[in-house]
């Protein structure tokens, strides 16, 4: 099974399809394309991906749906342990093989075999995820407009509760080793050097042409701290080149016709304005009226930033996600320390953070204000990695002045 991407009447689509390039199950291009379809690209795929791992192991859902037969507690509790393990990892030691009595012994050999295998938290979640909200759309697909049964109805209920325990069980207090929290997301050393490095004018500059397009596209995603796919989507007609000349919308948009790119990029979350330098919005414009214009398909859409060469006859047309990693895989190589475009989004939390502090503002107010400037929704949890940092500064000054005390006793 593999996932087929692609565009009609310029909208995307998604499916599951087999070698033959067919799809595998029409309920499957369904739910995709009806409930995942409104995510952003990668987020589309990685629920797909995660959908692959559900299907290849429950490959009978429809039908079972269908048929009133749902998941048993012995057919979920295998695929919970199965989500420990990568896509072609083995699904754990078969302790039956082992000649060995001592059920403490058999527990420690299954653990272990566990945690040396196990995914990430995140992609266990996913999976499990996946499966529940697969199972709710089939169920109401096939059940919504008739009566069911009072004891189908509760074995239903009872068996997405459970789902819905075991998902939150890998929460954001779920963590398998303890985090670097003090560490920055990029060294002091090497943010400066590529602040450096990406300058035009630069000796390091480590690219031989697209040199003022590639400093703009590293300056807005350090000054504004947006994704990756917000910058590739940005218009001209989304820069204020007016008033204060240092703001610029940031949203979500629907299907775009002029947007000729496979994998359409957008805003992931809340709409907001971003505000940037103006010395940097003015030299946008400049990039927008005198490099720009030089690339005759750029007067077909309103993208600001184009492929500014010709492979496959596709200069002027808006850069696609695929090139903007291209830029930070080049990058990465000059500053020989792994770099890509959403470390630059935590590098933003980071600076604000600390100028906020030194500024006196409350840590409330600090919080609200990254909301915003960041896209989350007021009951987010996203900054509390930021709000950890800060504490465990503070534990490590009250420890060292602990410590001093003690050693003067």
């Amino acid at each position: 099974m593999k996932i087929k991407h692609f565009k009609y009447n310029s909208r995307q689509f998604f499916s599951i399809v087999d070698e033959m390039d067919c799809p595998i199950d029409p309920y499957i291009s369904t739910y995709i394309n009806m409930i995942l379809i409104s995510k952003a690209p990668n987020t589309i795929r990685r629920y797909v991906n995660e959908l692959i791992f559900v299907i290849s192991f429950f490959n009978d859902l429809p039908s079972r749906f269908a048929s009133q037969r749902l998941l048993s507690n012995e057919e979920y509790n295998a695929f919970f342990r199965h989500c420990y393990y990568p896509i072609n990892g083995r699904k754990g030691v078969d302790i039956a093989s082992f000649s060995i009595e001592n059920k403490d012994i058999r527990n420690i050999i299954s653990a272990n075999s566990r945690i040396h295998s196990q995914v990430r938290p995140e992609t266990i979640q996913g999976r499990l995820r996946r499966l529940r909200e697969y199972s709710e759309w089939l169920f109401n697909h096939f059940h919504h407009d008739y009566l069911v049964g009072e004891q189908l109805q509760n074995k239903f209920d009872t068996l997405i509760s459970r789902m819905k325990l075991c998902e939150e069980g890998f929460g954001k207090n779920f963590s398998l080793a303890v985090k670097r929290i003090n560490e920055s997301v990029i060294p002091n050393d090497k943010f400066l050097e590529l602040l450096e490095m990406i300058l035009p004018s630069s000796s390091k500059n480590p690219f031989k042409s697209s040199k003022i397009r590639n400093y703009l596209i590293v300056s807005l995603l350090i000054q504004s701290g947006i994704r990756r796919g917000a910058l590739a989507k940005l218009k001209i007609s989304d820069c204020h080149f007016y008033g204060t000349f240092d703001e610029i919308e940031i949203y979500r948009s629907g299907y775009d016709k002029t947007d000729t790119r496979n994998y359409m990029p957008n805003q992931k979350t809340k709409s907001h304005l971003a505000v940037v330098d103006p010395e940097l919005l003015k030299q946008i414009k400049f990039y927008i009226n005198h490099i720009r214009l030089n690339f005759e398909r750029s007067s077909y859409h309103d993208f600001i930033f184009v492929s500014e060469k010709n492979s496959r006859n596709t200069s002027g047309n808006p850069l696609s996600l695929k090139s903007v990693n291209a830029i930070f895989l080049r990058l990465s190589k000059a500053l020989s320390f792994r770099i890509h475009p959403h470390m630059l989004r935590h590098k933003w939390n980071e600076i604000f953070d600390e100028k906020g502090r030194s500024s006196g503002m409350d840590s409330r107010l600090i919080e609200d204000v990254r909301k915003y400037a960041m896209g989350w929704s007021a009951n987010s949890s996203m900054g509390q990695v930021y709000n950890e940092k800060r504490l465990f500064e503070q534990v490590r000054e009250v420890s060292k002045a602990h410590q001093e005390r003690v050693n003067k006793q």
